[in-house]
């Protein structure tokens, strides 16, 4: 492999990375989101799991905790503290506040953050008390003793360090992430096989392409390729298509061009080495002017030839359309070979509209299907004799026709003449190829219009007609002789 074919080959993107590069950076993202929420969870669950001892203990001390006549009677019971005695590193703390805002036992400066209703729930806060972070729970408790100074509610408030509450956490979160790193290792393992069962397919149609033969243009099997690459393949088997075609074109060309030229040449040949041989001055000038009419049989057979090759849909040329006045082409066709039909006497005469016809077509072949109906009727017809171009619109079909006084052709043998290389005996000159209808008929049939033999007029000669699509347009004639 050469270098800038090894480098294009490492410029090659690789469809399994791009996929991964698709997938892993939103599966990174979405693991860290889902870590974020993970942690909140684990910390809310356990949070709202040690809340409920915090209540207890709360309560508990509000149902110990009595007014008589202005004495409050207040006793903590062990219960109050019980559910922290298995966490010896966590830091209780506890108060409990009379009416008047005055301490009756715990920590002196242990604070609800803000005021407490007298609705009997507990009210929980995050604070930060003493330097540490804690989890801080408030009731006020109504004693309904009129002889409390400063209202008749207590406020119960005890609170705990979070060190247990967030380890655990951690403890929780961690599990969980484990878990889900291990489902997207499977997952990313699942994902690469299959991958690699989705490109499976594809790398036995490689193999089978690469011991294909050179010449093997068959349709690729679409049997086995997943359903995305189904259209691909259709592409890839039309323009396998158009190869073959186009290659069957070339070999029948150069079939044709070894059998048609090969006897021309040997005449050639013939001529020249006959020429050598005389000394008569006479006798060479007769045998110059046979060798130069067979050179110029040999010139227009293989112009003829290489206008058939490039008339035929599988080479592409004939696609190569754009809008054109035909009522123009026609007529510098016929000027153009208004020398010819002179020189044997020929009235050449053009009958056409006095405006533009327009129509959608490739000029070169156009040019090519006229000039050879024009030459096919000067050559056929004997001297001193009329041939007729006439171009008109008919329904939206522009028709183009050329009459001659000629010989004509039979009706049995009128489908055959569009064959290739195909002459009827005993009729024309030698120059002839018998490709000037072949021509004529893959040209008209390129540009989807048909081509029709008819008697001439009166019965004498032939009329071509050729019928190519176009818009209806409006036809005057006028004659040109």
């Amino acid at each position: 492999m050469s270098a800038p074919a090894s480098a294009a080959a490492g410029a090659r993107y690789s469809l399994r990375r791009r996929i991964a590069w698709w997938l892993l950076p939103p599966l990174v993202i979405l693991t860290g989101v889902n870590a974020v929420l993970s942690y909140r969870g684990a910390l809310e669950a356990v949070n709202r799991a040690y809340d409920r001892s915090l209540t207890a203990s709360i309560k508990a001390v509000a149902e110990r905790t009595h007014s008589l006549e202005g004495e409050i009677q207040l006793d903590i019971p062990y219960a109050a503290f019980e559910g922290f005695e298995d966490k010896a590193q966590e830091r209780i703390f506890h108060a409990v506040l009379d009416p008047a805002g005055k301490l009756l036992t715990g920590y002196i400066d242990l604070l609800p953050p803000q005021p407490v209703p007298d609705t009997g729930e507990v009210r929980i806060f995050d604070v930060r008390y003493r330097g540490q972070a804690v989890r801080l729970g408030a009731m006020r408790k109504r004693l309904y003793d009129p002889a409390l100074e400063g209202g008749d509610a207590v406020t119960i408030v005890f609170a705990e360090t979070t060190d247990t509450r967030t380890a655990l956490a951690r403890e929780l979160f961690l599990a969980s992430l484990q878990r889900q790193l291990v489902l997207i290792a499977v997952g990313a393992v699942a994902v690469l096989l299959a991958l690699g069962s989705a490109f499976r397919p594809l790398i036995a149609l490689r193999d089978t392409m690469r011991r294909r033969s050179a010449e093997d243009l068959t349709p690729v099997a679409a049997d086995e390729v997943p359903s995305e690459v189904a259209p691909l393949i259709d592409a890839v088997n039309h323009h396998m298509e158009r190869l073959s075609a186009m290659l069957v074109a070339r070999r029948r060309f150069l079939a044709d061009a070894a059998h048609q030229i090969r006897t021309p040449l040997a005449v050639l040949t013939t001529q020249a080495e006959y020429g050598l041989r005389q000394t008569e001055p006479e006798e060479m000038l007769r045998t110059f002017a046979s060798l130069l009419r067979s050179i110029r049989g040999a010139r227009r057979l293989a112009n003829q030839m290489l206008t058939m090759s490039r008339a035929e849909a599988a080479n592409g040329l004939i696609g190569e359309r754009a809008p054109l006045d035909l009522a123009a082409l026609v007529k510098d066709v016929a000027m153009d070979l208004v020398p010819l039909a002179l020189k044997k006497g020929i009235d050449l005469a053009f009958e056409g509209p006095g405006t533009a016809l327009v129509i959608d077509g490739n000029a070169a072949m156009l040019r090519e299907l006229v000039a050879n109906l024009i030459d096919n009727a000067i050559r056929y017809s004997p001297a001193e004799s009329a041939v007729t171009v006439a171009l008109a619109a008919f329904g939206g079909e522009a028709v183009v026709s050329v009459s001659d006084q000629g010989p004509g052709i039979p009706e049995a043998e009128r489908d055959k003449v569009f064959g290739r290389f195909y002459r009827i005996l005993g009729q024309g000159d030698s120059e002839g190829s018998g490709l000037g209808l072949a021509i004529v008929r893959e040209i008209c049939l390129a540009h989807g219009g048909r081509v029709v033999l008819k008697d001439g007029e009166g019965g004498r000669g032939l009329c071509v007609e050729v019928e190519l699509p176009c818009g209806p347009q409006p036809a005057a004639s006028e004659g040109v002789g």
